[in-house]
């Protein structure tokens, strides 16, 4: 983003350095938020603003993984209530950043913010959304904060149906309506849900936890007690290793008809629809731990500067690897240890198949973990390190270094030790997060086990990473070979391995082609082609892709239309058969009792 001041407003910021002399009164900051039932494309917004600077910045925070980009939608804004309204005025300076001028240094500034509808069928449970009995509120699509304030305490009114419900991680002031944040960071990661809500709650460890459901008008009718009770579980588990949340109060967010969830500090949003709990109240479990942990792993524990507030494009880090990677492996571990996964696929199985994801990606095994990270967000094609890989390398490396740990303490520490160290000491500093170093200082404090080498080897460079460290302490031996890829009849499967780039714009399919030994590959195609047609018939969207490569078989013959550098080009591709990576895991010759044992803990997530 560029950025530029006028001559006076730079001389302000140059007066204050950014901060509010001591000698005048604090700024006051009041929001006000109205939904209409008769206008739900639209939400109001106003921000009451006293004892500000005649020249103040507002900005829409940038998130660095979650942004929708919402600015595109935000209207009409103006200021009213001044001193002198006809000096009053509102400066756009960039695409997240606007100036205003306050007359008397205090006024009302009020904006439309545009809800768009969803892109499919079942809506991402973090995006804005509004409907006749509720809505969802993403604080950073609606709420415009001020930069050289944000570290001053807000009040959130809300003009909703009197008989709609409010759930926020944000406490109230005296109604259900009125909420408040002790600073902008708070408030901009404390969603708000409202409207037609179930809601129960439990105590534990000190934290009251809050399970506030919001159903489509026709939901399918589930087991609430066990949803309720199995969410109660997992909780537990978490806190077997952090001892205590982060905050006194804890809201999980669920929203019937959407998909896709949002960790916060004191809350997260998920998508569960209300007919997969009719099938079974522990559905989304996974899914619910992953953004459960991630209130600790990513949001107390986060890298250095990873979701700092800014209205910038935030600055890369090479730590998505522990943050989500990590993250993936306790999703699979605690619902095992609260006793809520099935017995199938057993922990060993959920190993085996990570492995075969891994060998068989020569992208994901060519990139290092911490380079992976460092490229989220980028094209494929414009960036080979783009290949999403540190969710899949993290898990991996989430399982060996726990091996690690026990291995070198004498089974006495393992993860979760260096898990709970990293969260005090996010706690003690409240830094700006850790870097490769703090993690490596951290890990070895807990093991005493130095693992510099590792990280040299496994995370900062290409690997591949060695699950020895887990086989050896549970008495297993892995067998790597390859076979061909049938489906459940034995049949040969197409090789159907094509991408898509997610950073392309609505509207156009940008391919992905990062594995050579594939038709596709072997056709000539390229990551960065712009896809038109199959056989054809136009594609637009990755769905549509899935439609046409779904009909395929081996032996098909596919023209593919693309365009590449501004033209047009054509390319026949033969479907064929392909080769899977297989691995097999058995005893080794001298299992002892102790390996068995370990391997039976392990096994039940412990």
């Amino acid at each position: 983003m560029t950025r530029s001041l006028s001559t006076a407003a730079a001389c302000l910021l140059g007066i204050f350095g950014g901060a509010w002399p001591p000698s005048r009164p604090r700024p006051q900051i009041a929001y006000a938020v109205r939904l209409d039932t008769e206008h739900l494309a639209v939400v109001e917004m106003a921000i009451r603003l006293r004892n500000v600077p005649t020249s103040v910045e507002l900005a829409m925070k940038v998130h660095p993984e979650y942004d929708a980009h919402y600015w595109r939608y935000i209207d009409s804004l103006r200021v009213e209530g001044t001193a002198d309204d006809a000096a009053a005025s509102v400066l756009r300076e960039d695409s997240t950043l606007w100036r205003v001028i306050l007359p008397g240094g205090h006024g009302v500034v009020r904006y439309r913010v545009r809800i768009q509808p969803p892109q499919a069928a079942l809506r991402r449970a973090w995006l804005p959304y509004t409907r006749a009995d509720g809505a969802l509120i993403n604080p950073p699509d609606f709420f415009l904060y001020l930069p050289d304030f944000s570290d001053a305490p807000v009040t959130v009114d809300l003009d909703i149906p009197s008989k709609w419900e409010v759930a926020t991680a944000l406490p109230s002031r005296g109604a259900p309506t009125r909420r408040s944040a002790p600073d902008a960071a708070t408030l901009l990661d404390s969603p708000i849900l409202v409207g037609a809500l179930h809601d129960w709650s439990f105590v534990e460890r000190g934290t009251m936890y809050h399970v506030v459901y919001w159903p489509l008008p026709a939901a399918a009718r589930f087991d609430s007690i066990a949803f309720v009770d199995g969410i109660r579980r997992l909780t537990g588990a978490v806190l077997d290793v952090f001892r205590h949340a982060p905050s006194s109060e804890f809201y999980f967010l669920v929203q019937d008809g959407a998909v896709d969830a949002l960790e916060h500090r004191a809350s997260l949003t998920i998508g569960v629809p209300s007919e997969r709990l009719a099938r079974d109240p522990h559905a989304s479990l996974t899914e619910l731990a992953h953004e459960f942990f991630h209130t600790w792993n990513l949001v107390a524990i986060r890298p250095a500067g990873y979701n700092a507030l800014s209205y910038r494009a935030p600055a890369r880090t090479p730590g998505l690897w522990l943050g989500e990677g990590v993250t993936l492996y306790y999703a699979d571990v605690f619902p095992r240890r609260a006793a809520l996964a099935d017995s199938s696929p057993t922990r060993l199985d959920h190993l085996g198949a990570l492995l075969e994801r891994y060998y068989g990606s020569p992208a994901i095994l060519r990139v290092p973990p911490e380079r992976a990270s460092l490229a989220f967000g980028d094209s494929p094609g414009a960036n080979s390190d783009a290949t999403g890989g540190y969710y899949l390398q993290g898990e991996l490396l989430g399982n060996v270094l726990d091996a690690t740990v026990r291995t070198a303490t004498g089974e006495r520490r393992g993860l979760d030790d260096a898990m709970r160290a990293l969260f005090e000491r996010s706690r003690l500093l409240g830094d700006g997060g850790y870097t490769e170093q703090d993690l490596e200082s951290v890990i070895d404090s807990v093991c005493g086990c130095g693992v510099e080498a590792l990280f040299v080897a496994e995370v900062r460079g290409p690997g591949p990473i060695d699950v020895e460290p887990v086989l050896a302490r549970l008495g297993l031996q892995l067998a790597l070979d390859s076979v061909p890829a049938t489906d459940s009849l034995g049949r040969a499967r197409p090789d159907l391995r094509l991408g898509t780039d997610f950073t392309a714009p609505p509207g156009v399919v940008r391919l992905v082609v990062n594995n050579p030994a594939t038709p596709w590959a072997v056709a000539g195609l390229r990551s960065g082609d712009e896809l038109v047609a199959l056989n054809g018939i136009a594609v637009g969207s990755f769905a549509e892709l899935q439609a046409v490569l779904r009909d395929l078989h081996v032996g098909d013959h596919v023209t593919v239309e693309v365009r590449r550098d501004g033209r047009q080009m054509t390319v026949t591709v033969t479907v064929t058969g392909y080769t899977r990576p297989r691995v097999r895991f058995s005893d080794t010759p001298t299992l002892t009792p102790e390996q068995r044992a370990r391997r039976s803990a392990w096994l039940a997530g412990r």
